[in-house]
């Protein structure tokens, strides 16, 4: 695949308005598959010595209604944030075997729609959930933690290493242990919630949607300057994750202050 489907994904307007620079090659070559390259292993293990699902805001929220609440409220506005941001990814992605990837992804966040309403969507499971915990939706609304998390997200996905970090890393890999997490939070506290729906959606497609995105990532690195930057990203994606979680956990601490 053509050097430029990996350093730039931003620029695919340029690509094919420019003729006279058009290039056979960066559209429809094949991708080889050579396995995980051994930087996922990296990755993996920082998020093991990470483990965000031991982040001090699910012990509170495995003791408090109110910041089951607030993670409610900013997954609604964050899921839709996210699934609309990886339709844009894959827009800007040349290669058609590249693209499918992030198009498999998008699909799963959305299912598809029957009489107007895609039932089987991420963010219609996830409203779902809010109805059935009588989410006052004077409440859902971006909090500043929330506004950074997503800003950080949208600034990331210039590059298509970028793109796989902050979705397959930052994204779909982190949610395995943030929805297992959430899920013993409602199991203690809200058990006669439809939190399952959506949790068990999310956590059954995003094993094979982080897998996916290492096994493209994999594929596009040519040297090792491409996986030090692919590393660099998908830390700083994990770390974005974090922050986000440190604000939300500062957000109920505060309200329990008060």
């Amino acid at each position: 695949m053509d050097d430029r489907s990996v350093e730039s994904v931003s620029s695919v307007g340029d690509d094919w308005l420019h003729m006279g620079e058009w290039k056979y090659s960066l559209f429809f070559d094949p991708l080889s598959d050579v396995g995980a390259h051994p930087v996922v292993k990296e990755i993996e293990q920082y998020i093991e010595h990470r483990q965000l699902d031991e982040h001090q805001f699910f012990r509170l929220a495995n003791h408090s209604k109110s910041a089951l609440v607030l993670w409610a409220t900013q997954e609604l506005v964050m899921t839709n944030a996210f699934s609309q941001l990886v339709l844009r990814a894959a827009s800007c992605i040349p290669n058609v075997h590249a693209r499918a990837v992030l198009v498999e992804i998008a699909s799963g966040e959305h299912g598809s729609s029957r009489r107007g309403i895609a039932k089987h969507a991420h963010p219609w499971l996830l409203s779902q959930l809010g109805s059935s915990i009588d989410l006052d939706l004077v409440q859902v609304s971006p909090a500043e933690p929330t506004i950074m998390f997503i800003r950080r997200l949208a600034t990331h996905i210039d590059t298509l290493l970028n793109m796989l970090a902050y979705i397959g890393v930052g994204n779909e890999r982190l949610i395995i242990p943030e929805y297992t997490a959430v899920k013993k939070c409602f199991a203690e506290q809200w058990p006669e919630s439809m939190y399952k729906l959506f949790l068990d959606a999310n956590l059954n497609e995003d094993i094979s949607h982080s897998q996916l995105c290492y096994l493209l990532a994999s594929m596009v690195i040519k040297s090792e300057k491409d996986a030090e930057s692919f590393k660099s990203a998908a830390i700083a994606s994990i770390d974005s994750r974090f922050e986000y979680f440190d604000g939300l956990q500062a957000l109920v601490e505060s309200e329990i202050g008060d």
